[in-house]
């Protein structure tokens, strides 16, 4: 069961040297304005290409709810942003949620095609629930039915969940190069989440964002006009203990300035005990510090799995463990409260790019934006 479930759905690993420049294919900038798509969320007034997967159950048309409600919707594309449905032929705006006309040209999933008594050669995953499954894939094709809402939202209309503090108390070295203009080295270190599964970068497929590592290096760039150079060393289907026993090695060489280290998702899958999680987060940064004393970490609370996946197991018992290790070197990104604030108001499918474990292009920029915070006042 260990060797299985890692498999599935969690070995992909983005090499340490990819850069923008290395890939074959167009740029997003073909797609999407950076500046719109890393404004965060919680303070902006227009929401730029929110994710929505449009779900039909029993005769109601099919419907997906947005994130605020919105005071005017400026645009309903599809995931990819090359086409845009037209308002009263393809969809309506109603009560808060996009509902999709009976002649739209939308594409979208029935409930019984997202959860299922009979396995589906390719597409589906064992379901937490015993004898059901549910739709799996890797390759796209959440994000061929996905759309990418662009609205105003109303005035009164605001982000109720946890929002993340500047880190000036935890991370003052990282900060002070930053505002210096000095060069920073920052490394990433985590599983398949970290390592960008299912962005559309990693997917080969328009628009072509960025990792979310890629996007806060980019932000950060931006913002301070600083030189931040960055590597990679996340590896899909890997555990916090696999990340202890690396460390040195992997993270040691690079001399670090700043490490983000995003472990749980895998662990939580596997029922790893909490205490022990902690200790084995705990000895990566010992690790590290080895050979990079001044070094600085931020530790990311994993994204939840999909409640009706057999990986959905105890990630949530991860994080207060992880925020009780905030401190001088240390400060949190806790995408644990965001993702079950996100939770509250849209379906898990608005937000994932394989239906288990993966955040789509939407639920990265979450991770960006709450990683930059820490950074970026």
């Amino acid at each position: 069961m260990y060797r299985i479930i890692a498999a599935v759905g969690l070995m992909i690993w983005i090499s340490p040297q990819l850069s923008l420049a290395q890939n074959d294919h167009p740029s997003w900038e073909t797609y999407v304005n950076m500046h719109h798509f890393l404004q965060p969320f919680w303070k902006a007034d227009t929401i730029y290409s929110e994710a929505l997967q449009p779900i039909k159950t029993g005769s109601k048309n099919a419907e997906a709810g947005l994130l605020f409600k919105a005071k005017k919707i400026l645009s309903v594309r599809d995931a990819h942003l090359q086409k845009e449905y037209i308002k009263g032929r393809d969809w309506k705006y109603r009560n808060g949620k996009i509902v999709l006309t009976a002649a739209s040209a939308i594409p979208y999933f029935t409930g019984d095609e997202l959860f299922f008594k009979e396995k589906k050669a390719g597409v589906s995953m064992e379901s937490s629930k015993p004898g059901n499954y549910i739709l799996f894939s890797e390759g796209g094709l959440l994000q061929s039915r996905q759309l990418a809402v662009t609205y105003i939202k109303k005035k009164k209309e605001a982000w109720q969940g946890k929002v993340p503090v500047y880190a000036e108390k935890q991370l003052p070295r990282t900060l002070a190069k930053l505002k210096a203009g000095e060069p920073l080295n920052i490394v990433f270190y985590g599983n398949s989440i970290e390592a960008g599964a299912n962005s559309s970068i990693t997917l080969h497929q328009p628009p072509f964002l960025p990792t979310w590592p890629e996007m806060i290096v980019r932000n950060l760039s931006d913002h301070y006009g600083s030189s931040v150079q960055f590597k990679n060393r996340s590896k899909g289907g890997m555990l916090a203990n696999w990340g202890q026993e690396n460390a040195a090695a992997l993270l040691g060489p690079e001399n670090p300035d700043l490490v983000v280290i995003g472990f749980g998702m895998n662990d939580g899958t596997f029922k790893v005990e909490p205490a022990l999680f902690a200790e084995q987060i705990k000895g990566m940064m010992q690790a590290v510090k080895a050979s990079a004393p001044a070094c600085e970490f931020i530790l990311i609370t994993t994204m939840l799995a999909n409640p009706d996946a057999i990986q959905s197991q105890i990630q949530k018992a991860y994080q207060q463990p992880l925020l009780n290790l905030e401190g001088a070197g240390i400060a949190i990104a806790d995408m644990t409260a965001v993702h079950e604030e996100l939770l509250r108001h849209k379906a898990y499918q608005d937000m994932t790019g394989n239906n288990v474990n993966h955040p789509n292009d939407y639920l990265a920029r979450w991770y960006a934006q709450v990683v930059s915070a820490l950074l970026i006042r």
